[in-house]
């Protein structure tokens, strides 16, 4: 059976990888430890519980920001991108097929003219 991540075979707590430390006063624990959380508008702020310093702003994740709708130029530049990839492409299969045309010419000795 596997051990948990906190504990060694001796017993001892070992320290887990989300461990937050403050910078002000040394204080460490696990990120679901003894920090207090605070909920604000936009994001949840980590507060050491010994000299009140905030370590940390975590956006909110229970709030999804509405999809916006493309604007008109976003949909403008989009097609004209899109259309000029296409044309792109549609010139190198044109000019990848008269270079097979014309070499296929050359093999079977008849001469491809070009206007």
């Amino acid at each position: 059976m596997t051990q948990p991540a906190s504990t060694r075979d001796d017993g001892a707590p070992t320290r887990r990888k989300a461990t937050l430390f403050c910078w002000e006063c040394d204080h460490a624990s696990p990120i679901d430890g003894d920090w207090q959380v605070q909920s604000r508008p936009r994001h949840v702020a980590y507060v050491c519980p010994s000299c009140e310093t905030t370590l940390a702003k975590r956006p909110r994740r229970t709030d999804p920001s509405p999809a916006r709708a493309p604007t008109p130029l976003t949909v403008w530049r989009r097609a004209l991108r899109t259309s000029a990839t296409v044309w792109r492409a549609s010139i190198d299969i044109g000019i990848s097929s008269l270079t097979a045309a014309a070499a296929v010419g050359a093999v079977s000795g008849r001469a491809f003219e070009m206007s």
